[in-house]
């Protein structure tokens, strides 16, 4: 009978042991998300107080490499892990018109042309790096270890 009661006074410990658990698995996963944000100018002023580079991705949900990109570089944990070093902003060049106007959406103000292409800019608006077309997760990083370096 004490063995029972003994087993029975644990079993909370043990639930909320294993609550922990997963309280810690989603601790873990919110590092390894990618939150985007979609204001270029919150971006600007996020970058001037922490003075990071501003990332902005100029996509399109037709866009065959956009998508690869989302599904095969972007979720890779090395490319999530040095996103976080960047502020974030995705911009749907048909969604946000004005904005991808704006910014010659596929980028022609900074050089290049077409979807997906990710633009660089520093807290001042300057460009610092642009590149175009699908990246794979090796050659993501590469380019943003080259970005953080020259900042």
């Amino acid at each position: 009978m004490k063995k029972l009661l003994l087993i029975l006074l644990c079993l909370p410990l043990i639930g909320f042991g294993q609550d922990n658990l997963s309280l810690d698995d989603e601790i873990k996963d919110s590092f390894n998300e990618v939150r985007w944000g979609n204001d270029i100018d919150l971006a600007l002023n996020l970058a001037s107080i922490s003075n990071k580079i501003i990332m902005i991705e100029f996509m399109a949900e037709w866009c065959p490499p956009c998508k690869k990109m989302e599904k095969e570089t972007f979720s890779n944990e090395s490319v999530v892990r040095k996103l976080n070093k960047f502020i974030l902003v995705k911009i749907d060049i048909d969604e946000q018109k004005a904005v991808a106007e704006a910014y010659n959406g596929s980028a022609k103000k900074y050089g290049g042309t077409g979807v997906p292409n990710i633009l660089f800019l520093d807290k001042e608006k300057n460009k610092v790096c642009h590149i175009v077309g699908f990246h794979n997760a090796d050659q993501l990083i590469t380019v943003m270890d080259s970005v953080l370096i020259r900042r």
